[in-house]
């Protein structure tokens, strides 16, 4: 499209890059009339957008979910509140401004992704697990574009659904070896002490509560405290239940190593109806990254490469520069990512 002819607003479809090779824009960014201004300056005469037709663009970054002071920020707020020897209350309108405030940020940009940026962190699992859901659980809403309340309920959800592990025993917590029945019991009582204690000592709404409780059952009943299905769980709690899990599996733990996101989703999605409701697995694969830009790749031809940008439509489907140039998955249906490192 004509630069002349492009209104404020429209999406660009492809990154927009200088004579020099340098990018200026990438693709998926909102075009306001400053942007587009600017372009003329760089003598940008014509760009691709997206429009109702148009379903796919190309993706060359993907963005930290929230910038690293306002991690560093939540990160320190929840260990507060999840140390705090004077009662948990006392932190929750703090954690609520933050959530309220990453909720209005994220809600704004309908191209968050789910990328682990915060894989070599080397804080506390608990607390960092704990934001991690918080953050998961909110785009996974977006995704399903729940409301504004639900999407903070979400968040806050996320970062106290664990909240009952303050009470157990930090060395099974942090045991490396395979826990015995009991100890592995003990770790099982968290769900229900989490929820006990946000239900009596705060004034938290009832559905963050249940996020708490139920965010270890499961579709088919196999799951815990008390072995409810289907849609006996609560809604925001099959929410969570995924987000939990997708942290877990991609985070390096004191007894095995973290699992790419591409081997955590394929975990997941061997579960959809099973262990995870069906709606929040469409929602996961729409925003969740299975291989990260920039990863090395080999496929099902032999040939490897490297991930270069992600197809919106399908980010499973990314375009692989190879020694024999770029390939497209989004338009080579008989080739497949096989193998993947960072």
């Amino acid at each position: 499209m004509l630069l002349n002819d492009v209104k404020e607003n429209m999406i660009l479809a492809q990154d927009i890059v200088d004579r020099y090779g340098r990018t200026l824009v990438t693709a998926g960014m909102p075009l306001k009339q400053e942007l587009i201004n600017l372009l003329k300056k760089h003598e940008i005469f014509s760009i691709s957008v997206r429009d109702d037709k148009t379903s796919n663009y190309e993706i060359s970054k993907a963005h930290d979910l929230i910038n690293m002071d306002t991690r560093l920020k939540l990160i320190s707020n929840v260990e507060d509140a999840f140390n705090s020897t004077d009662g948990l209350v006392r932190h929750l309108t703090q954690l609520q401004n933050y959530v309220n405030d990453i909720v209005s940020t994220l809600a704004k940009n309908k191209n968050v992704l789910m990328y682990l940026d915060n894989v070599n962190s080397t804080s506390d699992y608990l607390i960092m697990h704990s934001v991690n859901v918080g953050l998961f659980s909110i785009i996974i809403g977006i995704a399903m574009d729940l409301p504004y309340d639900e999407l903070c309920l979400l968040g806050m959800g996320g970062l106290l659904h664990d909240f009952g592990k303050t009470r157990i025993t930090k060395y099974i917590l942090d045991k490396q070896g395979q826990l015995t029945p009991e100890e592995f019991n003990e770790i099982k009582e968290h769900a229900a002490l989490g929820y006990n204690i946000l239900k009596i000592d705060t004034y938290l709404d009832y559905r963050v509560t249940f996020m708490a409780l139920q965010h270890h059952e499961r579709c088919n009943g196999s799951g815990y405290p008390w072995g409810i299905s289907g849609l006996q769980i609560h809604p925001l709690a099959r929410v969570v239940a995924v987000a939990d899990v997708y942290d877990a599996l991609t985070t390096n733990r004191v007894y095995r190593s973290r699992l790419s996101s591409f081997e955590a989703m394929e975990i997941i999605n061997k579960g959809n109806e099973i262990h995870f409701d069906s709606t929040v697995i469409k929602a996961f694969n729409r925003i969740a990254i299975p291989y990260q830009i920039d990863s090395n790749v080999k496929l099902t031809n032999g040939i490897e490469g490297k991930v270069l940008r992600l197809n919106s439509s399908n980010l499973a489907r990314p375009l692989i520069t190879t020694p024999a140039g770029i390939v497209n998955l989004l338009h080579e249906p008989d080739i497949a990512i096989i193998a993947t490192s960072y």
